[in-house]
């Protein structure tokens, strides 16, 4: 065996062990507090506005109560990963077990549970892809650690005009022209599901 595979062996080995402290069940809907939507929008918009447009990508934190209810309280942006405006690569193991490892340091540090990643979908060419891609699926089931995939979609216009939606979480920034759209997915019944989404509100109107 090469020393080479054998690291491959051992991350591997590493990721499938903290997988098992991680994953957990809840009931829906997907609950967000205001301030990790506005969050996430921050960052879509970061990501929307940089040279050439960039996909944003980071880890979602909550916790949950007696109900198995589960709130998501953090949004965090992740600096590593090649970061285009098509998707978000992460080059070989080191580099995954270095993700690894920062999302669970968060997670401790702020005694919150990591309840899975976020990343976003830019406007390219007037349209912005409407739901999982290939590689997002393929990423999200090769996670064994992330129970919830989530993707800001984001796009600019004039019309203040929000489109509603029962799952989704839509709104309008009337300062920039940027729309919005929080969509949630989960792990469920050995496939990928699309989950309900609310908003717990801070007195600031956000459309849901």
């Amino acid at each position: 065996m090469s020393p080479g595979h054998a690291n491959l062996e051992q991350y591997d080995a590493e990721w499938r062990r903290t997988a098992r402290r991680h994953i957990f069940r809840f009931r829906g809907p997907v609950l967000f507090d205001e301030a990790a939507v506005r969050e996430l929008c921050r960052l879509a918009r970061e990501g929307y506005e940089a040279s050439f447009k960039k996909e944003t990508y980071g880890f979602l934190f909550g916790s949950l109560d007696r109900n198995q209810r589960l709130t998501i309280r953090r949004s965090c942006f992740y600096r590593g990963g090649t970061k285009t405006r098509t998707g978000v690569t992460f080059k070989d193991w080191p580099t995954i077990a270095r993700l690894a490892r920062r999302r669970h340091e968060l997670a401790r540090r702020m005694r919150l549970r990591f309840a899975g990643s976020f990343h976003s979908h830019v406007e390219i060419a007037g349209s912005v892809f409407s739901g999982l891609s290939d590689p997002d699926r393929e990423s999200f089931l090769g996670d064994p650690m992330s129970t919830l995939e989530v993707i800001v979609f984001v796009r600019q216009g004039s019309a203040r005009r929000v489109a509603r939606s029962s799952r989704d979480i839509v709104t309008f920034e009337p300062a920039t022209g940027y729309h919005y759209r929080v969509r949630c997915y989960a792990r469920r019944d050995g496939g990928i599901r699309q989950q309900t989404l609310k908003v717990i509100s801070s007195g600031v109107v956000v459309v849901y």
